[in-house]
């Protein structure tokens, strides 16, 4: 028995060799990570196959099934890629400028600013649809959050389609019962969120910019719209529905403006108001800003008021000091504007004689209540000759008043200007948007050309302004600083009411439906590849299109010509050679002499 279990123990001990050979080269070439990876996903495919292949799914349509998977997730890579890199720069670079005015800032642009904050102003606490879809501002502050400038389709759809714990939270059952219809819209295209708030800008209006800067500013305004005082809201409006036009009646309107802010201006705690309400004003200058450029006498009159604020003594009351504040801009405007302008019209009054002819162009204050003032109460009989331009029209509201009053008017377009100065004209009476420092006149779009043919013709031009338009830029030609108009109020006018398309209402339905057109052509043109159409259907469709074409203007679509730029700018430069003299409070003086005005007041202030 001892020997038989000695020899099994001999043949057992081979094999016991045997097992342990393979466990020892396992150790040493063990399988990685990345192979188990692979085997457990071959292992979850067979397992995925078969029981596919048990339902009755072939091998072929498990192909297919696959393909058109890595196909979709390939898709949507590229979507989320192009909506990274349209975040990345919102700005689109193919807007047709010129670099001529490529420097300026255009009407579009401006419009597009003006809208973005106004929107977010008025309508921040109720849901809209905007051209690039739906817009919830209960849920813009949680998304805004997690991201910073994400896809308006993707975020807010999901938050729409996702729990109901952000619909919860609405206060009216009606807004419940709108969200839940607006959960089956599709909102595919993107806009930009602004952080830290409920509103939205639409990529329709970020388009239009062509810098960050614009951007950049509208953001900011956006952020800090809760510190826009709502006196300051309708008047920018009313300087971008051009309701109130000239450089003086801006300035007035913009004083009182003020006088209203500093009324309700309230000091933060830990400030002062000498320090915070220069700020403050700062934010109401931004957005005046975004109707129309500041003009000189705007600039000027903001900055005496932001040195009258840092004159405030901080021990002062606020009430003592608003008060105070909100008297010295009354004086302001009554010594700058009023006292001057009848100084400026007792000077200007020994130049208007008895059956003399008077010319003067657009429209000016100040002129206005010379003729009035000449007519009325020294009872001089006088033609004055009004020369009119497009597309503001302006001579026609000095011609309606003098008309009233009984003076003797002549309305004339700018292009019978040869004929005109063929009368016995003595004297050309011209306003002034500014006076620059060497001496040129900065004036409405029309006015260098008029100077210039009475300097040929030896007429006298007297420019009738007052020194708050006088200015420190020096400037040698129009190019340089000027404001681009709408080029399309060039393109189609209407006489009896030139200035009702100056306007923002549509703006965003004019961009949505101009999208939408242009897919439809590209619709109509594949199914009119695709489709065979009969000879009678082809006539009626190209009848209809050639009514189409003969109802359009005939530059509508300048803007999709590459060759071909349409520029309204606002102003010229008249040079002060074709100037006889400046009529300002201080006297008659040379054009030559705006710089020493300029240095004396600044010396005296």
């Amino acid at each position: 028995m001892a020997e038989e279990n000695k020899e099994e123990l001999a043949k057992a001990t081979p094999v016991a060799k045997t097992v342990k050979a393979p466990a020892e080269s396992n150790k040493e070439k063990p399988l990685t990570n990345k192979e188990l990876k692979e085997l457990k996903k071959k292992e979850k495919a067979e397992k995925r196959a078969a029981s596919k292949q048990a339902s009755g799914i072939s091998i072929e349509k498990q192909q297919q099934q696959a393909t058109a998977k890595r196909e979709k997730k390939q898709q949507q890579r590229e979507i989320l890629a192009a909506k990274k890199n349209k975040a990345a720069d919102p700005v689109r670079h193919d807007i047709k400028r010129s670099t001529l005015f490529g420097h300026l800032e255009t009407t579009e642009e401006r419009r597009a600013s003006l809208l973005a904050v106004s929107s977010a102003i008025t309508s921040t606490g109720a849901s809209r649809i905007t051209a690039n879809g739906l817009f919830l501002p209960m849920l813009a502050t949680t998304i805004s959050s997690s991201t910073s400038q994400p896809s308006a389709g993707s975020q807010l759809s999901s938050n729409l389609s996702g729990s109901n714990t952000n619909l919860a939270g609405l206060a009216h059952a009606e807004d419940f019962e709108a969200h839940q219809m607006f959960n089956s819209l599709s909102l595919d295209d993107s806009s930009t969120f602004v952080p830290g708030t409920s509103s939205i800008i639409p990529n329709t209006i970020t388009s239009q910019f062509t810098n960050q800067q614009t951007l950049a500013s509208v953001k900011e305004l956006v952020t800090n719209r809760e510190m826009l005082h709502p006196a300051i809201t309708s008047l920018t409006l009313d300087f971008a529905l051009y309701k109130i036009i000239g450089s003086i009646p801006r300035c007035i309107a913009m004083l009182e403006a003020f006088q209203l802010v500093v009324r309700d201006y309230k000091t933060p705690e830990g400030t002062t108001l000498s320090r915070n309400l220069t700020s403050y004003l700062s934010h109401q200058i931004d957005f005046l800003k975004k109707s129309r450029p500041l003009s000189v006498t705007m600039g000027n009159a903001i900055r005496w008021l932001k040195q009258e604020i840092s004159l405030i003594d901080p021990s002062t009351p606020d009430s003592k000091a608003k008060e105070e504040l909100c008297d010295n801009i009354a004086q302001f405007a009554r010594e700058r504007v009023e006292l001057a302008d009848q100084l400026i019209i007792e000077t200007a009054s020994q130049h208007i004689e008895e059956g003399s002819t008077i010319l003067t162009y657009g429209c000016s204050k100040v002129l206005t209540d010379l003729f009035l003032h000449n007519a009325i109460n020294f009872g001089k009989k006088f033609q004055i000759v009004i020369v009119d331009s497009r597309p503001l029209f302006e001579g026609r509201k000095m011609a309606e008043s003098l008309k009233n009053k009984g003076l003797n008017v002549l309305y004339v377009p700018i292009t019978a200007l040869g004929t005109v100065f063929n009368m016995d004209i003595k004297y050309v009476f011209l306003g002034a948007h500014s006076i620059l420092s060497n001496g040129f006149l900065y004036s409405r779009v029309g006015t260098a050309q008029i100077a210039m043919l009475a300097s040929r013709r030896n007429i006298p031009v007297l420019v009738c302004c007052e020194s708050l338009k006088f200015s420190q830029r020096v400037q040698l030609d129009s190019v340089t600083s000027n404001e681009l108009a709408d080029p399309n109020d060039l393109v189609i006018i209407d006489s009896a009411n030139p200035v009702q398309r100056r306007n923002n209402n549509g703006f965003l339905l004019q961009q949505f439906i101009k999208e939408r057109e242009a897919q439809q052509k590209e619709v109509e043109n594949n199914t009119k590849q695709n489709s065979k159409t009969s000879g009678a259907a082809n006539s009626t469709s190209a009848t209809d299109e050639s009514k189409h074409v003969k109802d359009k203007p005939i530059l509508a679509d300048w803007e999709k010509s590459s060759n071909l730029h349409i520029f309204n700018i606002m102003y010229d430069l008249t040079p002060p050679d074709y100037i006889k003299k400046i009529i300002t409070e201080f006297g008659s003086l040379p054009p030559s002499s705006v710089p020493v005005v300029l240095r004396e007041y600044k010396a005296s202030a």
